[in-house]
């Protein structure tokens, strides 16, 4: 750890409740920051400062994407959410701010592509990650759209959230029957991850539901397209496996 990290997580220590209630957040950093350097006569940098808030909120990740992460009637709701049940695994404040209907360019009426209807409600929460999982809405959107579209949410990502870690997950197929237009789309997704330095998790090169016909409970609902309460259950057993792979 960080020295600088740690002489604030000292200080921070040495305050009475009261006054740890009556500093919160981002300005708690600073202000601990500062004592620090008063006490101890340290002279701290502002990305010490950056790296101890980045660890403060580490637990919070909020979540931007489709139907498959908003959940849906026929399965995904509340805790049965795969996001849910991810982030009661790994001790995650979760923030799912997905939305049906939408993609990196594709918004159905009523509704806003990622960026100009998830970013800022992501953002909001101050997250140490987020993860942005999609989308098949995307599918017949020119690829190389759907290619700046996610490279740009990546960056403002980035921009605003100094530090975040980004996982991305590829578009998710509800079969087994994976053809070269769905890998091309998923590469348009992969490509600006990887130069962002996210995690990519990939749905379609694993093919999650390719014993979906079979499948009993059904994890796809009557709709041949939306994940079950045990659909939500293998997503979110998959994207575990991930990310204890690295």
């Amino acid at each position: 750890m960080n020295r600088y990290v740690w002489q604030v997580r000292q200080a921070w220590g040495r305050l009475s409740p009261g006054a740890r209630r009556g500093v919160s957040g981002g300005v708690a950093v600073l202000v601990l920051a500062l004592v620090v350097a008063v006490v101890l006569g340290v002279t701290l940098r502002f990305s010490d400062v950056d790296a101890a808030a980045a660890t403060d909120r580490g637990a919070d990740v909020a979540v931007i994407g489709d139907s498959i992460s908003q959940g849906t009637k026929l399965g995904g709701t509340g805790r049965a959410n795969w996001t849910a049940i991810v982030g009661a695994a790994r001790g995650w404040r979760v923030t799912d701010v997905a939305v049906g209907g939408t993609g990196y360019v594709y918004a159905s009426p009523g509704t806003q592509d990622f960026a100009a209807g998830q970013l800022d409600r992501a953002v909001a929460v101050r997250p140490g990650t987020v993860v942005v999982q999609g989308s098949r809405n995307d599918g017949l959107t020119p690829l190389p759209q759907v290619s700046a579209a996610a490279a740009d949410l990546y960056r403002q990502l980035q921009d605003r959230l100094p530090g975040v870690h980004l996982i991305v997950i590829g578009p998710v197929w509800s079969d087994g029957t994976i053809t070269p237009s769905l890998e091309a789309l998923r590469d348009a997704v992969r490509t600006p991850a990887l130069a962002a330095g996210a995690t990519f998790i990939d749905p379609i090169g694993e093919n999650w539901f390719a014993g979906a016909a079979g499948a009993q409970p059904p994890v796809i609902g009557s709709d041949g397209v939306h994940p079950t309460d045990a659909g939500h259950r293998l997503i979110a057993d998959r994207v575990l496996r991930a990310l204890e792979r690295g």
